[in-house]
């Protein structure tokens, strides 16, 4: 037990270290700057940059655990960090140790319960890839099946609930700054990221998003993702379908199969815009060790232990901010920021939609790759009133959205530099727009319909009622016809009954055929009470005695 709270403390220590030597820095060298009469550039600080980044990246490689997934996070914000960052932290993608074999095989045997001889026909000692929560190995099933499977690294729960305390005492003295409180909320978001990298631990959670991804994709034959063998499954154990596959950044092997970049990056952004515009939930780690490629070209989504949710009303107002900047409608985007909680109370409206102005005619024509090239001093000099005057804030639900925004958009650079976001998005936009439309109108006309079957059904009882009144007179006045005119009610109760039924079963019919590809379910029902009307009309009734 001791042992155990000496190694943590030890972790502790580490991290905590690394963290104030990184704030030091930064501070004495904006202080020097300050004092000098000159701005300090983060960006231009070439050097610094390079041997910060060498050591969050070999103190991350040292200790594994949760820092590899902050380097990794890191590595993807080509939109907050300068070149050397990016460089050196994306080598976390392929640099994480692998673990002995001696130790994976004690700890999948230990979940199976068994030798893997008795579950596995064959397994390989050699890692396909080594992760920081887990390792993968190849092997193949008794009946035949190629498999991948990911076993979970020994004591990584003690590791990662070590780390997650450093992070907490970390992130508790960041917020004692208001300026870093009123941008975001750190607690909330490490509370997000806790419960995250928690359910990544749950192999089992893991497996049925990679099922839910799977569904959603059923029709798209550009994405592919594994099929799960529940049977050699546990909580720490995973087996899946093995995806062959090139690796989305080996741009020398994608080129040599023939297989175009710029619609690989094309298809992903599509990908993207359907999980968070549609479906509402979302692969949220698209580095590229969880990227494959195949010739047509078919991406093959790997690693479904980070994922993200997003509920109907964040998607609504998500859809509105996508609109809004496809028809350069500020006040719509505006308003869906503020529900989504982006814009603070008492911000200055004004300023903010001339920034938003400012923003979309500057950069909506530019390619990934010039977007890359902007100085960020040019963007800071032009939004400096909004940037400054706290108006904007972070949501805590959004930071694994924008993280996964954030890697694809840096994945597509690299695919493609001259890829051009908007002329995927416009597209989309405009089907988006359509499908919308085409529902509204589909639900105005079942509405008209049913209106319209409401005040026949409403009118039929008594106009039913003034024609039986008349044959009743009749039948009164003309006493020796009453069996002429029994039969004569007869037949009208029947023709009653028939343009009762007919109507119900005409307007049934036409609310299924306009909504058969929108909502089946309703479809369904509605095909099976038309067959019951029609069957019920057509029956002959019993006659009267």
């Amino acid at each position: 037990m001791s042992k155990t709270i000496t190694s943590r403390r030890r972790r502790s220590f580490k991290i905590l270290r690394l963290f104030f030597s990184l704030v030091f820095g930064f501070s004495f060298e904006y202080a020097l700057s300050r004092l000098g009469g000159r701005p300090y550039d983060f960006f231009s600080d070439t050097d610094r940059n390079r041997n910060r980044a060498r050591r969050i990246r070999t103190t991350a490689l040292e200790m594994g655990g949760v820092l590899i997934k902050v380097g990794q996070f890191l590595s993807s914000r080509v939109d907050l960090l300068p070149p050397e960052y990016i460089e050196e932290l994306s080598l976390l993608q392929d640099e994480v140790p692998s673990v002995p074999f001696s130790e994976i095989r004690f700890a999948a045997e230990r979940e199976l319960g068994g030798p893997l001889e008795h579950f596995y026909a064959w397994f390989s000692d050699v890692p396909l890839a080594a992760a920081s929560l887990g390792q993968v190995h190849m092997a193949s099933l008794p009946t035949g099946q190629s498999v991948a499977v990911k076993v979970q690294r020994p004591n990584i729960e003690e590791i990662v609930e070590a780390d997650l305390g450093s992070l907490r005492y970390i992130v508790r003295w960041l917020e004692r700054f208001t300026s870093i409180r009123r941008r975001v909320d750190l607690s909330a978001v490490l509370v997000e990221f806790e419960e995250t990298l928690r359910l990544e631990l749950d192999y089992i959670a893991e497996g049925h998003h990679a099922e839910r991804i799977s569904v959603m994709f059923h029709d798209d034959l550009s994405i592919v993702v594994p099929r799960v063998y529940w049977s050699h499954s546990t909580a720490r154990l995973l087996t899946l379908q093995y995806m062959w596959g090139t690796k989305v950044t080996d741009f020398a092997a994608l080129e040599l199969q023939g297989i175009n970049r710029a619609k690989v990056a094309e298809i992903l952004m599509q990908a993207y815009l359907k999980q968070v515009m549609e479906d509402g939930f979302f692969h949220a780690d698209p580095h590229p060790g969880n990227i494959a490629v195949r010739p047509g070209p078919i991406v093959v989504l790997l690693d479904f232990g980070m994922v993200g949710e997003i509920t109907p009303a964040m998607r609504g107002n998500l859809r509105k901010i996508f609109l809004g900047v496809i028809r350069r409608d500020y006040e719509e985007v505006l308003v869906a920021a503020e529900r989504l909680g982006f814009v603070t109370r008492g911000a200055n409206r004004r300023s903010i939609k001339r920034a938003l102005a400012w923003i979309v005619d500057t950069f909506y024509e530019m390619s990934l790759g010039d977007l890359q090239e902007i100085d960020p001093r040019y963007v800071l000099s032009e939004l400096q009133d909004v940037l400054f005057s706290e108006s904007l804030r972070v949501p805590a639900n959004f930071a694994f959205l924008g993280r996964a925004l954030g890697t694809l958009v840096g994945l597509a650079t690299a695919l493609d530099p001259s890829f051009h976001f908007m002329e995927v998005a416009e597209p989309y936009a405009r089907s988006l727009v359509a499908d919308r439309k085409g529902l509204v109108a589909t639900v105005h006309s079942v509405g008209r319909e049913a209106r319209n079957l409401g005040a026949t059904a409403y009118s039929l009882p008594y106009l039913t009622q003034a024609a039986l009144s008349d044959v009743r007179g009749i039948e009164s006045d003309f006493a020796h016809r009453v069996d002429a005119v029994s039969r004569s009610m007869e037949r009208l109760e029947t023709s009653v009954r028939r343009i009762l039924y007919g109507l119900l079963v005409l307007t049934l019919l036409f609310a299924a055929s306009t909504t058969l590809h929108r909502v089946p379910a309703f479809t369904t029902v509605a095909f099976a009470i038309s067959t019951v009307l029609l069957v019920a009309a057509l029956l002959p009734r019993r006659k009267r005695r």
